[in-house]
């Protein structure tokens, strides 16, 4: 009798093992910190704030990671959630950049055009592929440095959103790879994440019939950019 073969494939087999690891990375934290908040209530002591915000730290982390495999889950299926709407480009670059701040401090230029440029897209998703490149920007890039996010016409009909960052840069290897799933450049050994964050960038933006390429120099940082068909 020939062994039962595997219904999953390599990648798949690689996604689970990262997430898997991932969760528990998250999990394990999570549950000293709740044990602990525990013992100081049943101590009658306060819970500290710190501790409460690292518990909400590791479940916004939590979140993140099940929503990344659910997106890409969605979009090898051609399945993504995508509600265009007529926008001003220029508006949602900033929301996007304002609410990243609020949950990462940092240091982001903003550069937008005086005159306003209208698409029609998908607001939360044109933000989902900015947070993916504030963070790989800010998470790579040297403390205290400066990221910057550029809104400017590309072409007549195409509006451009750039992040370049002063990190370590990539070589030119790693940015004919970078945009595929479980992909993480050189410089992410020692940080978390499954290496779908850009996968799914990629995803977003070709479902709104735009591209996303990468410029960048080793040792002098990388610029991302995202080219969407525009009024």
């Amino acid at each position: 009798m020939t062994a039962p073969r595997s219904s999953l494939d390599e990648d798949s087999k690689l996604a689970l093992a990262a997430a898997a690891h991932e969760i528990k990375n998250a999990l394990g934290p999570l549950a000293m910190t709740l044990q602990l908040a525990e013992r100081q209530l049943a101590a009658g002591q306060p819970v500290m704030a710190a501790d409460l915000a690292f518990a909400r730290a590791q479940v916004r982390r939590l979140s993140e990671l099940v929503g990344d495999l659910l997106d890409q889950t969605r979009a090898d299926l051609g399945e993504l959630a995508f509600r265009p709407s007529a926008c001003d480009l220029g508006a949602v670059v900033a929301e996007a950049v304002e609410t990243f701040r609020r949950g990462k401090p940092a240091p982001i230029v903003v550069e937008l055009p005086e005159v306003p440029i209208r698409a029609s897209v998908d607001p939360g998703r044109v933000q989902q592929v900015l947070a993916n490149l504030l963070e790989n920007a800010v998470r790579y890039s040297p403390p205290g440095s400066s990221v910057t996010v550029r809104l400017e016409r590309a072409a007549a009909a195409t509006a451009r959103i750039s992040v370049r960052d002063q990190g370590p840069g990539l070589s030119a290897a790693e940015q004919a790879q970078i945009f595929g799933r479980f992909v993480r450049g050189a410089a992410s050994t020692g940080t978390s994440g499954l290496g779908l964050g850009l996968y799914l960038c990629r995803a977003i933006v070709e479902q709104h019939g735009g591209t996303v390429g990468v410029e960048s120099t080793p040792g002098s940082g990388a610029t991302f950019w995202v080219d969407l068909p525009a009024a």
